[in-house]
């Protein structure tokens, strides 16, 4: 049985446990603004615009104890999250149409000479309230666009063009998981078989991610908007000039509509 298939099979049988989709008129209902963003977007007719720039930064600190903050580690955000936070053993549909400024030219770098992905997100899945719990992300660059696991989702060209990204999904550590991403209407990844732990969790080059602290136990939230990933709170002891990574001086403005997170469709 096809991938897309076993999912909308599967799917109907728990469909009442998923929660309530966004408002049919495309508002981000069941949204806000992500409690480490520093600048929240803009919403004007239906459409969601981030405008990240280096330096949009929070100071507030995680409230973890370690004392670290968005500005000490040189990260810079704008991003909703998810209010209702999603649960391991369900079926989610996570969607939106995401349109990136055509003239954004960004290589994904930091300082250092070793970069695996970008360091730039514009959507992330992570445990909540728990460190190095990331999951996936949807990383942005203009060498390779838009990518998901290291497949593109839209290429550079499609800048300035929406595109529309869908993520179907049962949470899960055990062989009944499944996972499914398609990018303007293709199919570009997917999945069976355990997915709450990501693959590479551990690696250098999965960011966020150590598998000794990995807490199934926790639900995961969605956040939507970019995010640019600095070098941390000790930056100089790698010879950095500063936690914050080189960023065009212009910024990254993208948007996004037809915001989506609930039940399964066809």
């Amino acid at each position: 049985m096809k991938l897309h298939n076993l999912i909308r099979v599967l799917a109907f049988s728990v469909s009442a446990s998923l929660v309530i989709p966004t408002t049919a008129t495309g508002a981000p209902r069941g949204f806000q603004e992500g409690r480490n963003s520093a600048v929240a977007p803009k919403w004007r007719n239906k459409e969601l615009t981030f405008v990240l720039r280096r330096g949009d930064c929070q100071s507030r600190t995680y409230g973890d104890g370690r004392g670290e903050s968005d500005c000490k580690n040189g990260n810079s955000r704008s991003q909703l999250n998810s209010k209702n936070k999603q649960r391991m053993g369900n079926f989610y549909e996570y969607a939106m149409d995401i349109w990136v400024d055509p003239g954004f030219r960004y290589n994904g770098r930091g300082w250092g000479k070793v970069n695996y992905r970008s360091r730039l997100w514009i959507a992330e899945w992570q445990r909540s309230d728990t460190i190095k719990n990331h999951m996936y992300e949807i990383y942005l660059d203009s060498n390779k666009g838009a990518t998901f696991e290291d497949k593109v989702c839209f290429p550079p060209a499609r800048f300035g063009q929406w595109n529309s990204f869908v993520l179907r999904v049962k949470w899960s550590n055990g062989s009944d998981g499944v996972m499914q991403v398609i990018c303007n209407g293709k199919t570009i990844y997917s999945r069976q078989g355990p997915n709450a732990v990501p693959p590479g969790c551990g690696k250098p080059w999965k960011q966020q991610c150590k598998p000794e602290l990995q807490d199934l136990g926790k639900p995961i939230l969605w956040s939507v908007g970019p995010s640019l990933k600095g070098h941390g709170m000790n930056y100089a002891r790698f010879g950095f000039p500063s936690p914050f990574p080189p960023f065009p001086d212009g910024g990254l403005t993208m948007k996004v509509r037809n915001l989506y997170l609930g039940r399964l469709r066809n």
